[in-house]
């Protein structure tokens, strides 16, 4: 499933400027004041208000007024999927690498666990069976070797592999996207 954005002809009109382009960049950052945002660009407190007003009726920013004396612009979410349309499926990517590393590790040490409990009561069976003493291999010892080498699934370890590079590979790609637009810093 791919996201998809779209953009209508307000949002095309609104991205036409590139001052709202580095509003949007920089709201990316953090929120800030209408003040913050007139003195980051150089310009007069009206002409931010206009490009605000702008970006809102886009639906790419919202003005957040929490009771206090200054109002904070923020983006929304059509604005994060603007700036980032792929985190999305990255996010999606790290959830279910984890949730299934943690699927198979969690079945990895229930079959460990009970593979332990299995071989320790044959190896008390074996200590007891008198042909034990003689050195002579007996059914005991060879069920015992058996339980060993199945004690240890394999492709447990595969996946496990497998899931831990794609979550590797998801964090990187999430960290050098933060790095390229300057929120890693």
């Amino acid at each position: 499933m791919e996201d998809k954005i779209t953009l209508d002809r307000e949002t095309f009109r609104v991205l036409a400027s590139e001052t709202r382009i580095d509003v949007l960049k920089s709201l990316d950052m953090r929120r800030k004041t209408l003040t913050e945002l007139s003195n980051q660009f150089g310009m007069s407190a009206s002409t931010i208000k206009e490009h605000m007003d702008s970006l809102a009726k886009a639906g790419l920013v919202i003005q957040l007024d929490e009771g206090r004396k200054w109002k904070y612009y923020e983006l929304t979410i059509k604005g994060k999927r603007l700036l980032h349309p792929s985190d999305v499926r990255i996010w999606l990517l790290l959830s279910a690498s984890a949730i299934g590393m943690t699927a198979v590790g969690y079945d990895l040490l229930q079959k460990l666990s009970a593979a332990g409990v299995e071989m320790r009561t044959m190896a008390a069976k074996q200590i007891a069976l008198p042909e034990a003493a003689s050195g002579a291999p007996s059914a005991a010892s060879d069920q015992l070797a058996l339980t060993i080498s199945q004690a240890f699934p394999y492709w447990h370890i595969v996946i496990l592999a497998g899931l831990g590079i794609l979550l590797g590979i998801g964090i990187g790609h999430l960290a050098s996207s933060r790095k390229r637009t300057g929120l890693g810093s």
